[in-house]
């Protein structure tokens, strides 16, 4: 059963699960943030929540997922404010697949944590970055794919 579902955390002043010990519009103030007011997304581009992540978050999310499930973190531009600009706010709670997928920072899924290389100029497959190990996907492209099962 997949415990990734549209809304899950609630809002910031409505928290609904905790699962994976987070909770929406979440603060990280420690030095291992990773992110920042991030937006999170399962894989049919759906908004679980929202918050800060430390290295922390990212390891027990990894450690819990089920088998299949992706944890797609977009920035706080990406997930709330480029949507509100654009007069899309409408979409912001399921901007979908293609969105999500063209936007998205990083990947989790059980054991694996992908960064997203958007810089046009080809990585290492492999990149440590906050003590954290992350397989590198080489543009947006190769997040499609991740997220089709191709990769």
């Amino acid at each position: 059963m997949a415990q990734l579902t549209k809304g899950m955390y609630g809002q910031q002043f409505q928290r609904v699960s905790k699962v994976f010990g987070l909770s929406c519009g979440q603060i990280r103030s420690r030095p291992d943030k990773t992110t920042h007011n991030s937006g999170w997304y399962n894989k049919l581009g759906e908004k679980l929540g929202w918050g800060d992540l430390d290295v922390d978050d990212f390891r027990r999310i990894s450690s819990e997922l089920e088998n299949g499930e992706f944890f797609i973190i977009l920035g706080e531009q990406d997930s709330y404010w480029r949507l509100h600009e654009t007069g899309r706010a409408h979409l912001e709670e399921a901007p979908g697949v293609d969105y999500v997928a063209e936007h998205a920072m990083f990947i989790i899924t059980q054991g694996q944590l992908y960064f997203v290389n958007d810089s046009g100029f080809r990585e290492e497959e492999t990149k440590d970055m906050y003590s954290l190990q992350f397989k590198v996907l080489n543009g947006h492209d190769a997040v499609k794919q991740l997220m089709k099962g191709v990769y």
